[in-house]
């Protein structure tokens, strides 16, 4: 379904999980029934994760960039970062904007500022910097879910610049971290089996950005820090639908954050919402009062 064909009706009619481009490449829109889809991954993946009872947070979609630059990601990933801008002038310099852009002269944003806030990336930002100079009696799990954005280069399925990601996160020492990384590859790769997708568990890095991010992919490659879930979000179209990622002190060292004394590590588990229902489309077909049983059990679907 495109923009051009939607009507009203149809929209709220099709029982057809649809994913469904805007104008503007990256930019989709959501229908009730894909929507129903994530909404049972949300409740899957919290039930999976219980039994390490992790604390629940919700946080906006926005940022604070002097946080983004404390954590080196302005210097790893600028050309994905998305900053806010806004108009901070006069009413009589808005009018000038205005005149020159009706005569052709000028455009609106000319006098744009950076603002203090940045889109947010990714969902576990906003957690490390609640634990601030703190030190933990012990290991600690948070959850969270967010609208995240990424100023991408390609539009193909799946890759979006405005997208959801669920994430889990464990700060603790070391080895704990690593454990837990390693108990999280297989937590998703079981999970997104058990939906009946067909994955690959490969090492990755993070896309880094220039010479220097090179350097540091072989790096993160090398020491096997990041796993992603590979799945097939489309034909000949395979895709990372979920990471696993330990990130020894590149987060407790600057939050100055400690676990029983020493150094804090962290690590997470990331789920990329819309492209799980995009391979789970791509498996079982659009309309998910057709899919397995098992899977609709699984994603609470039998009653949607």
């Amino acid at each position: 379904m495109s923009v051009d064909t939607i009507t009203p009706n149809a929209l709220l009619a099709s029982p057809d999980a649809e994913l469904i481009a805007s104008e503007t490449p990256g930019i989709s829109v959501t229908n009730h029934a894909f929507d129903t889809i994530i909404s049972g991954m949300r409740a899957s993946l919290l039930e999976l994760a219980a039994p390490q009872q992790p604390t629940p947070l919700a946080v906006p979609p926005v940022i604070s960039r002097s946080l983004l630059e404390r954590v080196g990601y302005v210097d790893t990933f600028p050309n994905l970062l998305g900053t806010i801008h806004s108009f901070t002038g006069s009413a009589k310099r808005w009018r000038e904007l205005d005149a020159a852009r009706t005569a052709g002269t000028g455009h609106w944003h000319d006098d744009q500022q950076i603002s203090d806030l940045c889109v947010l990336p990714a969902t576990c930002y906003h957690v490390y910097p609640l634990f601030e100079g703190q030190n933990l009696d012990a290991p600690t799990v948070l959850t969270a879910e967010a609208h995240c954005y990424r100023q991408e280069g390609t539009h193909e399925l799946g890759r979006l610049r405005s997208f959801r990601m669920r994430e889990f996160v464990r700060i603790a020492g070391a080895d704990d971290c690593t454990a837990w990384r390693d108990e999280w590859v297989q937590r998703q790769r079981a999970w997104l089996e058990s939906l009946g997708l067909e994955v690959s568990v490969v090492p990755a890095s993070d896309p880094f950005f220039g010479a220097a991010g090179r350097l540091m992919s072989a790096t993160q490659k090398e020491q096997e820090l990041k796993f992603e879930q590979c799945v097939a979000v489309g034909d000949g179209q395979v895709q990372a639908v979920a990471s696993a990622n330990c990130h020894k002190e590149h987060f407790g060292e600057p939050f100055d954050i400690t676990v029983a004394g020493e150094p804090a590590h962290t690590a997470c588990a990331a789920f990329g919402l819309e492209r799980i229902a995009l391979a789970l489309i791509h498996a079982h077909g659009t309309n998910p009062s057709t899919w397995p049983g098992s899977v609709r059990a699984q994603l609470r679907l039998e009653s949607a």
